[in-house]
């Protein structure tokens, strides 16, 4: 068996990286805060799971996909990913339809009513990141939403790639 790589010693890191990394780690424990949630969830009318939320931002951004396709992509496994569709499925924020490529597999898809209520979210989240950066000049913002991209990017090009050896962490 493959043991997995050994992370960098904080003193091998660049002092950038690190910098990005709690950068980072900071903003996600305030997105996922309970309060930040809850507010959201208020702002945007609708309460759903984190798990849930983010299926519906991969439908939103991959398109339609099979749900094995979907656990490979999140690395979960395909139980899982269907467990998590069932409620997307019964609040009418996706469909499954015949897999047009083979019409004996189904595809699931984002519905109208989905990206109503990711929307909503999304303007949720942004009307919060308003107040957090309100004194934070447009500029700096938009340097700041390019790095991200950037990053976003390489993570998603590093999803596609397969693990050494086969293996999924």
């Amino acid at each position: 068996m493959i043991s997995p790589p050994t992370p960098p010693s904080a003193a091998v890191v660049a002092p950038e990286l690190a910098r990005l990394e709690t950068a980072l780690s900071a903003l996600v424990r305030w997105s996922e805060s309970r309060h930040v949630r809850a507010e959201v969830a208020r702002l945007a009318g609708c309460d759903m799971p984190p798990s849930a939320l983010r299926l519906l931002e991969h439908f939103a951004a991959a398109g339609p996909m099979r749900v094995s396709d979907i656990a490979e992509c999140l690395r979960i496994d395909v139980s899982t990913a269907s467990l998590q569709l069932r409620r997307l499925r019964a609040d009418a924020l996706v469909s499954r339809s015949a897999d047009p490529a083979d019409g004996r597999c189904g595809v699931i898809a984002i519905t109208a009513e989905g990206r109503r209520v990711l929307d909503a979210v999304r303007a949720a989240r942004c009307g919060l990141l308003a107040e957090v950066f309100g004194a934070t000049p447009p500029e700096q913002l938009g340097r700041a939403a390019d790095v991200l991209g950037l990053v976003q990017e390489h993570m998603l090009a590093g999803a596609a790639e397969p693990s050494p050896g086969g293996d999924r962490p």
